[in-house]
Parts: structure tokens; sequence; C-alpha cells
């Protein structure tokens, strides 16, 4: 039977391959976000609401010499993170992923989605787009010039979609890739009370499994198997305990495939953005250290909105490690802006002990 021999994980916001230097060009981007939500009541605010209820402590971190201290920091924790992946070398990846308004639209938007075609394109980022801001076009360099077919996991992903479905998850499931996605999502429920809109481009795999191939596989291509989970977007994106039970059944999933494989367990996402809230960043991070699944089951609703839904992404993969805990690498509060806007930047990886 297949084993689960390592875990990895990383945030994947722009902080992680911006210099520090730069930081402050993202904080621009801030002003005009509609993503906002304040950390003590969930409530989506505008950035000059956001700045007149913040901390004033914050102001003291947003200090050039304080970014680039933060980015070396975590620079050396993904550094750490990709030696150790390639230490480990596994024969396939299962990745847990979200989706941003990339490949999947208010047309069809499933809760959990696994991909088993025969290979996932990956396309550099376009930096010559219109309205693209400075801070965003330094940071796409992460995701290289070359365009990947990367190879996918077909029988484990079949294997797991007929396992879940076995196990009465509701399972979307795609076989291939189509020449452009587009469309748009809201408004529903909770803070998306408005509606984004794409417009129909040619859009390779999404960027929370990009980031990890791109920046810490350490040119690796170990076939992956891709699960998608909307952490993002209401009414249906995915609860705590449900994510942490899919990470639970794709364990027991992959220990009753017929194949002697090694297997990690990867993600990325998150943590806190698009304003930093210590406290949920934290409270997260304590039940992954700890391999506490009822806390990371709990973990309070309307502290997950926006893009900070997507420590989901990691509450799937600690379900996953069964009973393992995650060794925490760095953590960084990434703020940008006296108006506490920003990131909670994180890496962390699992290894097995001798004892198990």
């Amino acid at each position: 039977m297949a084993s689960i021999v390592a875990g990895f994980a990383s945030s994947h916001t722009p902080l992680m391959s911006l210099p520090g230097e730069d930081w402050g060009k993202r904080a621009n981007d801030d002003m005009r976000n509609r993503e906002l939500i304040r950390p003590r009541d969930g409530k989506r605010v505008t950035y000059d609401e956001l700045l007149e209820s913040a901390d004033p402590s914050i102001a003291e971190q947003i200090d050039e010499e304080i970014f680039c201290s933060k980015y070396n920091a975590i620079q050396v924790a993904l550094n750490e993170l990709q030696d150790t992946f390639a230490q480990v070398d596994p024969d396939v990846v299962v990745m847990f992923g979200d989706d941003q308004d990339e490949m999947f639209f208010d047309d069809n938007y499933p809760m959990i989605s696994v991909y088993w075609g025969d290979v996932l394109t990956h396309y550099p980022r376009r930096t010559n787009r219109p309205g693209l801001s400075e801070a965003m076009r330094i940071a796409a360099a992460v995701y290289g010039t070359e365009v990947i077919d990367y190879p996918v996991e077909t029988k484990l992903g079949l294997h797991l979609i007929e396992q879940l479905v076995n196990r009465d998850f509701d399972v979307a499931q795609r076989r291939y890739m189509q020449p452009e996605y587009g469309g748009t999502i809201g408004p529903a429920t909770w803070y998306l009370d408005f509606k984004r809109t794409t417009t129909p481009r040619r859009q390779g795999m999404a960027h929370a499994f990009a980031f990890p191939v791109c920046r810490w596989f350490a040119g690796k291509r170990p076939p992956m198997a891709p699960i998608t989970i909307n952490t993002c977007y209401p009414p249906n994106w995915i609860s705590p305990r449900r994510a942490f039970a899919l990470g639970r059944a794709v364990r027991e999933a992959i220990e009753a495939w017929d194949s002697d494989a090694r297997v990690a367990i990867v993600t990325s996402g998150g943590l806190s953005h698009f304003t930093v809230d210590e406290e949920i960043d934290r409270r997260a991070l304590e039940g992954l250290t700890s391999a506490d699944g009822d806390s990371l089951s709990t973990l309070p609703r309307y502290k997950l909105q926006s893009a900070t839904t997507e420590i989901l992404n990691w509450v799937a993969a600690a379900g996953a490690m069964g009973t393992l805990r995650m060794e925490l690498l760095t953590y960084q509060a990434g703020y940008r802006s006296p108006a506490g806007t920003g990131c909670g930047c994180a890496v962390g990886r699992w290894l097995p002990t001798d004892g198990g």
C-alpha cells in the first residue's frame, strides 16, 4: 500500500516573493481592495475604515528595515522547505489548493474537485497586462518564464474520487483543461456582497498549486493529484470541520491505494489576508503544531472570510497528516500598511520521526 512520507506547506502571498524594500508598493494596492475584513468583527470595510480602527502600534512596523528582515526570514524558511522537499524526493504529491477566479466561476463552482487528466499546465504570469501594479509585476517573477505541462497521477486521482465518494463526499471531477476561462463570482453572502468579473483568458494551474511547483519543488516534477477546495466563496465554501474531515478521508484513501508509492502532502495559501489577523493565525498554527483536529475543525467562521479562508488548505493538509505535528519554520506578521493590511506569512513541514 502507498505511504505518506512527509507534508509541506507555505503561504503564497506576493510578500513571499516581493523584496522587503518593495512591500510598500503592494500596500498601495490595498487602498483599492474590496475584500478588506476587520478582524474584530468580520465586517467588510473600506481601507479608510480599517485604518480608523487599526491598532496604532501597527504603524511602528511599517518600516523598510523591518520589511526586509521579515522578507529575509521568509526566504530562509522557503529555502529550507525546498531543501527538505528535495531530500524527501516523493514519488507522488497530493496537493490541496483553492481557486480564486481562475478556473471556477458561478456557472458551476464545486466545493471539492479532483483533477485527473494527464497533465495540468502551468503558464507564467503575464507581466504586461493592463492594470497590473508594479508590486504584482515584481512578485510575478516567482512563477518563472517556462510553460510546464505538469504530470498528473491519474490512477491516484481516480482512486481518490472513488474512495471519497464511498466516504460520502460529493466530489466533482475534471479530466481536461479548456482554452480559456472566465466568468463572474458573487454577489452571495457574508463578505461577498459584490460581483467579481474575470474576462475569458488563457489560464493554467491555479496559483495555490503553481507557487510550490515554481518556488520550492527544487525543479522536481513528481506526479501530482490536485484537489481544489472552495475556501473563498460563499455560499458553498467549505467549513473548517469539512476541510479537516476531507484531509482525513484523503489519508485513508492514500493508504488504501494499491501502490508502493511514497506520497507527500502539499498545500499553500493564507494565512490571514488581506488584513493581518494575528489572533486567527496563531490559533491555526497552534492547532497545526499540536495536531489538534478539534481546534482546527472549530476555527471561527467570522474570521475565515475573504482570502484568510486559505487557512483551510492547511487544515485539510493537517487532516491528511493524521496525528503528526507540523513543525513551524517561520511565521511573520506581514503588515505592509498602518491600516493592518498584509498577510500572515508562514512556512511549515510535517516529517515523521523514527517512532512514526
